[in-house]
């Protein structure tokens, strides 16, 4: 697995989702959830197969069923951090304008990158990234080099902006430039990349609505007209307006659905 300061692929997913502090903590609470779900599953399947069936193969069924309840396990173990994570990161990027705002306060104030770094953990309106925020404290308060601990706390944090501007400021303190500038500039460029994003948002939302009228809409009326003209129809083998009914109870919730899905995660790309 790729490195990041220490932490492996999944452990950067584990500990920046905020599941919990550590890989190691996160696979002895999954471990035991999957010892107990694998006997509780065993158990219950041996019981109810042996009384419709012979032992031999109660006990190879439940093998199998065992067998696929660990391997589902597994799969979930490296899939849920990682989806969390993603999540977070959605979540952390809506919030990272309000975060930039407070810092450059801060640092227009007096304040010292360090100490705005810090003092930043202690508002209501921030704490989404309290993860970061706590990291950042608890490490300098260990007396670690803050360049070391920003490039530590960005391998980890799912926002990407948040991320860049760690590295940024870990770079700036480094050389002792003043550090004000760089975020006056980071506040721009986030207002232009979000314009950027915007219209990027409209054409998805855009191409999105045509395909649910063609899908949800027209797709079914197609169906019927191409069943009300089949050689099937005069055979009653294939009734068009039951066929355009079914078809469109089933696709136009599900496409509604699904519709609904995507514009809200492509609109939380852009949410502020």
């Amino acid at each position: 697995m790729i490195k990041y300061f220490g932490f492996t692929e999944l452990e950067k997913y584990v500990v920046g989702s905020g599941i919990t502090t550590s890989l190691r903590r996160y696979l002895e609470i999954v471990v035991r959830i999957m010892v107990v779900i694998t006997v509780v599953v065993a158990v219950m399947s041996l019981i109810i197969l042996n009384m419709i069936t012979t032992l031999i193969n109660a006990i190879i069924t439940t093998l199998l069923v065992t067998s696929l309840v660990i391997l589902t396990s597994l799969l979930m173990i490296l899939l849920i951090p990682k989806l969390i994570y993603a999540n977070r990161g959605f979540k952390l990027e809506s919030k990272y304008l309000r975060l930039l705002y407070f810092l450059s306060t801060f640092i227009v104030a007096g304040l010292g990158i360090t100490k705005a770094l810090i003092r930043l953990k202690d508002f209501e309106e921030l704490r989404d990234f309290n993860i970061e925020l706590e990291l950042i404290a608890n490490e300098v308060y260990l007396g670690k080099d803050l360049d070391e601990v920003l490039h530590y706390v960005a391998s980890i944090t799912p926002c990407k902006s948040f991320a860049s501007l760690l590295i940024t400021i870990g770079n700036v303190s480094r050389s002792g430039r003043d550090v004000l500038p760089v975020i006056n500039y980071l506040i721009d460029n986030y207002f232009i990349d979000i314009r950027s994003r915007m219209e990027e948002v409209i054409d998805y939302v855009s191409i999105l609505s045509e395909a649910f009228v063609v899908i949800a809409l027209i797709f079914p009326l197609i169906v019927s007209i191409i069943a009300s003209t089949s050689t099937l129809a005069p055979f009653g083998l294939l009734d068009p307006y039951l066929l355009m009914i079914i078809t469109t109870l089933l696709i136009v919730p599900t496409s509604s659905l699904a519709y609904y899905i995507l514009v809200d995660y492509v609109m939380s790309v852009v949410q502020l």
